[in-house]
Parts: structure tokens; sequence; C-alpha cells
């Protein structure tokens, strides 16, 4: 049976609530061809869920550049609100929501494109938030930066979430600890990747318990996969980079697609409508699963998920494609069949999450050409 194992990238956490969560504004939201459209007040280009004020419904932050804000929307019995937006003196690029000070409730964490910083909010558990003091933090001190990845997770075992940020023209990731309300470069950071990165992904590639990284490198045609220490370092495993076959990785998911109890790897590539297959050994190592690369009949997105769409017990593939979002069953032995698409404004990233709390994977993605978050309950 497939599984996603050790994926740690969001942390839902299920905290009170307070009737100072009723929102100021409201954001509309309305079903189009089996869509729900979130209204985000204007183009977003990231999104993240999780569950904001406690009520056990999963909300979402979006990434909105142009308005240089983080839109924060909370699920409602009878719709979407719209919460206090988050400001930033530039452009968002990529967001995510972790538990980075230990209290039990999600905050909100962010990076731009043209940044070397990381910007953190800290969530009161009601659906509001506010600037960690001395935010943002610095992850590259370089005259040009170029931020290609965001993912967090606990990196140093100590029961909070931890970032780490890729940057291309450095060819490197640099991780930053959380101590409660803050974020501090880790020892050994910025960490040499071998190639230009794109964005990264956590998960435990060899099991044993810490989180490791997963890095496509687009400049280098390969994957970098480094072993966690558990303290904040990272080496890379044997065999790293590991090439492909195909040019430009650009995107990748993980997730126990053969059902062998480790960790695989799906890598998407830019200007191609193939991916790569790889399945891990329990050391670690990747190598292509048979029929790999796969041809998904259209290029898909810098972030894929891997999840049971279809319940049959095996992971399939879910990604955006431009302008659409699509669905690939997978056969359990590494290859990947597209089964449904659904039309979309402009949109390069998915995700998946439960968001009507009925058990089931539903599927959310930025509509950036018509300024909303559209969600599909229970997939396409």
């Amino acid at each position: 049976m497939g599984r996603i194992l050790g994926f740690a990238v969001v942390l839902l956490v299920t905290c009170g609530t307070s009737a100072c969560t009723r929102p100021k504004t409201v954001a509309p939201s309305r079903a189009v061809a089996n869509a729900i459209l979130v209204d985000v007040g204007g183009p977003p280009i990231d999104a993240a869920a999780g569950d904001l004020n406690g009520d056990g419904r999963l909300d979402l932050v979006s990434a909105v550049p142009e308005q240089r804000r983080i839109a924060v929307r909370l699920q409602r019995p009878d719709g979407w609100s719209a919460a206090d937006p988050l400001s930033l003196p530039v452009g968002p690029h990529l967001t995510a929501l972790a538990d980075v000070d230990g209290d039990r409730h999600l905050d909100v964490v962010a990076t731009a494109h043209d940044s070397g910083d990381v910007w953190l909010w800290l969530g009161d558990g009601t659906g509001h938030f506010s600037a960690a003091d001395r935010s943002p933090f610095a992850a590259f001190q370089r005259e040009r930066p170029h931020n290609h990845g965001l993912v967090v997770g606990d990196l140093d075992g100590d029961g909070d979430a931890d970032v780490a940020v890729a940057d291309q023209d450095a060819r490197a990731v640099t991780v930053l600890l959380g101590d409660g309300r803050a974020l501090k470069p880790a020892p050994g950071s910025p960490i040499a990747l071998g190639g230009q990165p794109y964005p990264p992904a956590l998960g435990d590639l060899d099991g044993d318990g810490r989180l490791d990284l997963i890095v496509p490198l687009v400049g280098g045609n390969a994957i970098a996969s480094l072993r966690g220490n558990g303290q904040g370092g990272f080496d890379h495993f044997p065999g790293s980079p590991r090439p492909t076959d195909l040019a430009r990785p650009y995107g990748i998911a993980l997730g126990d697609i053969d059902g062998s109890g480790t960790l695989d790897v799906v890598a998407a590539h830019d200007d191609t409508d193939r991916i790569t297959v790889l399945l891990a050994a329990a050391d670690g190592r990747l190598e292509p699963a048979p029929g790999s690369p796969v041809s998904l009949g259209r290029r898909v997105g810098t972030r894929m998920a891997l999840a049971d769409m279809d319940r049959d017990g095996l992971l399939d593939l879910v990604g955006a494609a431009g302008a659409s979002v699509m669905v690939a069953r997978g056969d359990g032995r590494g290859g990947f069949v597209p089964h449904r698409a659904e039309p979309i404004g402009e949109s390069w990233m998915a995700i998946t999450a439960d968001f009507d709390g009925d058990g089931r994977r539903d599927i959310a993605a930025p509509d950036r050409g018509g300024g909303t978050i559209r969600i599909w309950l229970q997939g396409l």
C-alpha cells in the first residue's frame, strides 16, 4: 500500500477559538465547474493549508506578490472569510505554515524571489498573526539573492519547526533553526548542493527518524539528497547528486510509491511533459523506476503532491500544468497514467488536504488568472 512517510511541510495543530476571530471583511467563495473559488483579492502564486483558528477546519494562506502581502482566508461553516493580511516590503514568492515558536499555534513563513530574507509571523490561534521580533531573518547575504525554495520541518529534534531556504545562484541551501521566537543559521550553513536548486522537500529517506533534504538541481540536471544529522546539519547521501536522464528537474514530490516502506521521488522537468520517478533503497540511494521517465501529456509545475486520490491504496500524482490541474493514477510500481484534468486560469502548483473533513484528500491550487484559490472537493 502506498504511503507518504516523514513528509514535514505543513504542521496541522488544533487549538482553542475565540470570539475575536470574527473577520472585518468577507472573502466570497463560489462553486464553478465542480470547484470552490476562494477570492484572495489578487493574483496568488503559492498557497498553504492548516487550521489557523482551532475550529477543526483547514484554512488558507497565499502569496499575492503584486500587492506585497500574504492573504489569510478562514474557512467558516457558510464559506470563507478574510483575516488581516500580512504585509511585506517586497512581493512574496513562497509561503508555508508551521509551529515555529512551540506554542501549538501555526505560524506563517514566507520568502521573496529576489531576497535572501525569511519573514515570520507568529499565530495566536485565532487566525491573527504578528511579526516576530527581528523578522525578517537573513538566510543568504548576497548582492543579488535568487530565492527558489522554502520548506519547513523540525530539523534539530527540539519539537518546533525550522526553515530551509534555497538560493539558485548561490547553489546552496541555508538552514535556519527556530529557538522559540527567532530563526538562526544552523552550524555549517549554507550547504553546497552541487547545482542550482529549485524548491526542496523534506522527508526521512533512510528511515532513521530524522528529516532528510531532497533538492532538484535545475542547473545541474540532477537530484541532490542530503542526510539530516538531527541537529540542523546535512551531508550528501552516497551517489548524490543523482543525475537525471532529462534536463532541468525543477519540482519534486515525495511518497512511498511502490509500497516498499521507503520514500521515493517524483521529479518534474522544465520544458517537457515527462517526469522522472526515482525509487529509494533502504540506504537512501535513488534509482529510476521501471519505465521512467513517464509522459503525462502536459508539463506540470514546481510543486506537486502524491496522495491516494482514488482510494485504491496507491499514491497518485497531483500537479498544476499552467492552464489546468491534473491527476495521474499511480500503478504501485512507479508508473503514472493521466486520469483527469480540470481547467484553471493559470497555476503551477497544487496541494492536497482534507478541506471538508470527510477523510478524503481534496485538491487546492492558486489561480493567478482568476485571483482565487480553487478547491476541488474529493479531487477532480
